[in-house]
């Protein structure tokens, strides 16, 4: 992955109005939870009714921030969202927690190592708390939090990047799809042509397969033909703007 985000970029925990978790219920946290694909401990911890402190996970800085009693602007939920069982979408204006990157590490967030620990404290500190979805800001995602734990974790362990949740698919011209929230991981979008007669389901298997292998090699700049799966397929960057065209050759 290729570091071209902006700094301040994070995960929002959401919450029902007035249930976020206090700086005590955090701590209690890490006396009792076994933290999956990380090592993580309190770090500077200042007075609980400043509503943050510092997580050391993996040997890098992560704050989490908007802990009650602070006040924070209950939201409504917008853009894609993926895990949640039909009819289980939160619904109305919710409270969210944040987890971001320290500052002398903020500007390095998409870094493999620092980006992998903060999804994988996102995952084990969402499902801990009890939140209700989880807001991924760069592509505009709300996720279910037990799916997206499974995901990164899977991830994490060796499998596909999690496509669905850390990038959006949002339907393109003459039936393409267009990614949203790739450019974090790699600088560019991606826009993936649909073959004639192609179903929904095959083009979206597809296009994970596509976002997987872009955020593994990262970003580049002229047109390549690769086998992906068992097909050819053609990665031509643009030559003007942040957009990578995509088909298949065969």
């Amino acid at each position: 992955m290729q570091a071209s985000c902006k700094a301040g970029t994070g995960f929002a925990l959401f919450f029902a109005p007035g249930s976020r978790p206090d700086q005590a219920t955090v701590l209690q946290l890490f006396e009792t939870l076994e933290f999956t694909a990380l090592t993580a401990q309190p770090g500077h911890c200042p007075p609980a009714d400043e509503g943050w402190l510092e997580i050391l996970a993996s040997g890098l800085t992560f704050d989490l921030t908007g802990l009650a009693p602070t006040s924070v602007d209950a939201v409504p939920l917008a853009g894609q969202d993926y895990g949640f069982a039909p009819g289980k979408r939160p619904q109305g204006a919710l409270e969210a927690v944040m987890l971001v990157p320290s500052v002398h590490i903020a500007a390095g967030i998409a870094l493999p190592p620092v980006f992998r620990s903060m999804a994988s404290l996102a995952a084990n500190l969402a499902e801990a708390l009890g939140a209700i979805a989880i807001g991924w800001k760069s592509a505009g995602t709300l996720i279910e939090p037990a799916f997206f734990a499974r995901a990164v974790y899977n991830w994490l362990g060796g499998g596909a990047f999690p496509a669905l949740g850390l990038t959006a698919l949002v339907p393109g011209g003459e039936g393409a799809v267009t990614t949203s929230g790739l450019t974090f991981f790699t600088g560019r979008e991606a826009s993936i042509e649909r073959r004639a007669g192609e179903r929904d389901q095959a083009l979206l298997k597809f296009s994970i397969r596509i976002i997987d292998y872009l955020v593994a090699e990262g970003a580049f700049t002229e047109p390549r033909e690769v086998t992906i799966g068992d097909e050819r397929v053609v990665i031509e960057p643009s030559r003007v703007g942040k957009q990578t065209w995509i088909w298949r050759s065969g």
